[in-house]
């Protein structure tokens, strides 16, 4: 209070304040760079819960008898694996020395502070000794007492400050290697990472294009099919009748097989195959032979259709 009120005198350190300074300044720099650091891991973390669920949702979907099924539920192990590893690299090479470097600086700061309160102490009885040898009365014993309490706190406050002296500045000139060697180790594993997760996407890419490819191809060859079974249909459907009304006609059968009428004149419905020999018994009636290709005409007349 004395010094407050400039009634007494206070020890000045320019240099030890100097390096409280810095001191101060890299516990903020610290501070913010484990807490964001640790932001980093959570954030790793939960993408790799969200990837885990992206992956098995994947896996689930993904029918057992597509392309690739084996190969995919692999990529899928693969992944969750790159993930945990590289969150737990990133534990053990970045965050864990981050926090045994920050474990240094509450107790260094605690120092720091005893070291200003031993400081007052000092001055007080630097003061007070110099006020007892300065009183017109002089009492040996109080001076005694006094010079000895001196001694006492002179002694307590050096011995922490030249500790101190000692340490600041080789903690400050450390900040430089774990800085560099933090982010160099981050930077590493980010790239390892990256690259081994940019390998099993690729994998899963070409399993997902093959996949559909074969999707593609399957639904090209049956295409055909369903347009043949269809005209086929179409055609049997509409010649019954007709095939029907007439004996010589039961003896061919349709050969179209997926052909196009656009082939045939306009006037002829379809064309036909006879299977075995007919001997017309009408006047009105054809004589067949095995093999012969019939031209199925309609009508002249609607009426007799």
């Amino acid at each position: 209070m004395m010094q407050k009120l400039g009634k007494a005198d206070e020890t000045k350190d320019i240099a030890f304040e100097e390096d409280v300074a810095n001191f101060n300044k890299q516990m903020a720099e610290g501070t913010k760079l484990q807490r964001d650091l640790k932001a980093y891991l959570d954030a790793v973390k939960s993408m790799h819960e969200c990837s885990k669920r992206l992956q098995g949702c994947l896996a689930d979907i993904y029918d057992p008898d597509w392309y690739g099924k084996d190969e995919l539920n692999n990529i899928t192990e693969n992944t969750d694996v790159l993930w945990g590893d590289f969150h737990q690299n990133l534990l053990e090479s970045a965050l864990n020395s981050v926090d045994k470097y920050m474990a240094q600086f509450p107790e260094i700061k605690a120092r720091i502070a005893k070291r200003d309160r031993k400081l007052v102490d000092f001055d007080s009885a630097r003061h007070h000794f110099a006020s007892i040898q300065k009183s017109k009365k002089k009492d040996e014993a109080k001076i005694a007492k006094a010079e000895e309490d001196l001694g006492k706190s002179q002694k307590v406050y050096e011995e922490i400050k030249y500790n101190l002296q000692e340490e600041l500045p080789s903690l400050w000139n450390s900040r430089v290697g774990l800085y560099m060697t933090t982010f160099q180790s981050l930077a590493q594993l980010e790239e390892i990472f990256h690259s081994e997760l940019g390998k099993l996407n690729q994998n899963l890419c070409d399993i997902i294009a093959n996949r559909e490819q074969q999707q593609n191809k399957n639904a090209t060859m049956k295409a055909p099919e369903n347009s043949q079974v269809a005209a086929n249909h179409n055609i049997t459907a509409e010649s019954e009748g007709d095939i029907n009304k007439s004996p010589s006609k039961t003896a061919a059968t349709l050969v179209t097989n997926g052909g196009s009428n656009i082939e045939l004149p306009p006037e002829v419905l379809y064309k036909v195959k006879v299977i075995h020999d007919y001997a017309g018994t009408d006047s009105d009636e054809l004589d067949l032979k095995a093999g012969d290709i019939v031209f199925v005409m309609p009508f002249v007349s609607p009426d007799e259709q």
